[in-house]
């Protein structure tokens, strides 16, 4: 859904004519950065800020994957005062936590909106010299670090359960159990030992009480080598169980299963009343996936079982795509203990099939949409409303969608020339049989099959 607003906040960004507000500030400092000044700012306040750019947005879900560009902020050196401010620091501000905020002129700060927070990974001088350029990134950056960094063949680390549980021991487990909350239970050596100020522990709870509840989607894990934590999370954990990673703006971890979720909060519709020009359209024939490989029932060295999904129709019809999806589960066992999720991950393998042909084996029409700046609180991931009577739809053989449900696949803000980018998909969330979950003793789906 759309980012999160405020009574005070709507009020100023509705209307015709306005001006974006930004502010930064450097975690522990009591100085902050801004283009125009807040009323009621927390700190003391330098209007040096020259330009912010970045966090273009990305999500790939058949992947388990999502992408934040990271943020670049620019800061005049008046006076030298951000020379001497680094100064200050032993480390010259490298990964100093850095929140930027978003208004409107004329909005106290209380009522400004967190965009972003992240870390300070890259710093350079800007090509006259007269500013500092900041490299702000999100918290994905510690999922390059390993974890099971002691695994080994003759001692394997081996981990069971629900995988948002898993996921929650890999990210947040320190070596001392509960120090870190009740998912901090494994071996230092085998987690990330983040807290919670980088974990929205919460929201990844009530994600897998909903979706994933219980021994729904049961995982085991026997591993044997040192593992980097990006490739457990996405591969294994995210990509299985359909979704990918968010970070909110309080630059907190979370996930988001991949399921249209229209009826919940509040989505920006895209029309012509907010489109500039015309929007780009493309059939996307390139996107077409009508074949999905699993691989599971891993056993330590190789994988036992193979199970290919295949849409016949489309592929009938149009051909194989481009690659056949591939996703191989060291956690999907086909019998585990206990007995009561025996056979549980051909029933996850079907459904997990059965969504990605409801969006892409039939390829999804692509638009690409610039905005006007007041669609800045869509994000990627959300599903939004399109109405444009130009832009033909040839499912139904006119001209012109309303109201059609489509999928924000990017998002690319310019924060200085105040406009918005958005890339649609129209993947059938209008036709919510896609998205059903399968029978126990169902085998296919339509023409889907199984072999």
């Amino acid at each position: 859904m759309a980012l999160s607003t405020n009574t005070n906040f709507d009020a100023k960004h509705d209307v015709d004519y306005k001006t974006p507000m930004y502010l930064v500030h450097f975690d522990g400092e009591t100085t902050d950065y801004c283009n125009h000044r807040p009323v009621s700012p927390t700190n003391t306040l330098k209007q040096y800020l020259v330009n912010i750019s970045g966090l273009s947005q990305t999500v790939t879900p058949e992947e388990g994957k999502a992408s934040i560009s990271g943020v670049k902020v620019t800061i005049q050196d008046y006076s030298d005062d951000i020379t001497a401010l680094l100064a200050t620091d032993t480390y010259f501000f490298h990964r100093r936590k850095t929140v930027i905020k978003a208004g409107y002129h004329g909005m106290t700060e209380t009522d400004m909106l967190t965009i972003f927070t992240g870390w300070v990974t890259g710093m350079k001088l800007t090509a006259d010299a007269v500013s500092y350029e900041f490299d702000i990134t999100d918290p994905q950056k510690w999922l390059q670090r390993k974890v099971f960094r002691n695994a080994t063949e003759g001692a394997p680390v081996r981990v069971s359960g629900n995988p948002i549980n898993i996921l929650l021991s890999v990210l947040m487990s320190t070596g001392t159990p509960g120090t870190n909350g009740t998912h901090d239970y494994l071996d230092a050596e085998n987690g990330l030992g983040l807290s919670s100020d980088y974990i929205n522990v919460t929201d990844l709870e009530s994600i897998r009480d909903r979706y994933y509840p219980g021994d729904s989607h049961y995982m085991r894990f026997s591993i044997t080598d040192k593992i980097k934590a990006s490739d457990f999370v996405y591969t294994e954990i995210l990509k299985v169980i359909n979704a990918y990673p968010k970070i909110d703006g309080q630059g907190k971890f979370s996930i988001k299963p991949f399921t249209p979720n229209i009826a919940e909060g509040t989505t920006q519709s895209v029309t012509e009343a907010n489109v500039i020009g015309i929007p780009s359209w493309d059939a996307n024939l390139s996107a077409l996936i009508n074949e999905v490989f699993f691989n599971y029932d891993y056993d330590g060295s190789d994988f036992e079982s193979e199970t290919d999904c295949i849409d016949g129709t489309s592929v009938d019809n149009r051909g194989p795509g481009k690659k056949p999806l591939e996703i191989k589960s060291k956690g999907l066992h086909s019998s585990h203990s206990p007995g009561s999720v025996n056979g549980r991950a051909v029933h996850i393998i079907e459904s997990r099939a059965a969504k990605v042909f409801g969006r892409f084996a039939t390829p999804p029409t692509k638009i690409k949409a610039k905005c006007f700046f007041n669609r800045w609180l869509t994000e990627a991931g959300d599903i939004v409303p399109f109405t444009n009577s130009l832009l033909p739809d040839i499912a139904a053989g006119t001209r012109g969608y309303a109201a059609q449900n489509m999928e924000v696949v990017n998002r690319q803000v310019n924060w200085k020339e105040g406009y918005v980018t958005l890339e649609l998909l129209d993947t059938g969330f209008d036709k919510p049989t896609n998205y059903g979950l399968i029978g126990e003793t169902s085998s296919k789906i339509g023409s889907m099959k199984i072999s």
